[in-house]
């Protein structure tokens, strides 16, 4: 089972192996690496969708500043899939609730500001 270990800035842990950027995550373990950016837009969660997740959670950094674009809750809310969006440290432990709870889940976790 996949396991946000732990976030602090400009780095995660995940299942005891330490990333320098940002990530997805998938609740099969698959990490990619995202490129730094302070928008989650169409295009990228489009992709993250084509693996299937029941919910996506948004990690939006330390102070919160990524921004989700309004095409993507909307795919969201049309396609049924269940958004969670917070400052990082909360949304690791939305995405770890939810894959103890045998969700689907992926998120976006962003490890700086």
């Amino acid at each position: 089972m996949v396991r946000i270990d732990s976030v602090k800035f400009g780095e995660i842990t995940i299942n005891g192996k330490t990333y320098y950027s940002d990530v997805v995550v998938f609740w099969d373990g698959k990490v990619m690496l995202r490129e730094k950016s302070h928008i989650l837009g169409i295009d990228e969660f489009v992709h993250i969708l084509s693996r299937n997740p029941d919910s996506v959670v948004i990690g939006t950094g330390i102070n919160g500043i990524v921004k989700v674009a309004p095409e993507v809750t909307q795919t969201a809310e049309n396609k049924g899939i269940k958004l969670f969006a917070d400052k990082t440290e909360n949304a690791v432990d939305i995405f770890n609730g939810l894959i103890k709870d045998g969700k689907k889940a992926a998120a976006v976790i962003h490890t700086t500001c």
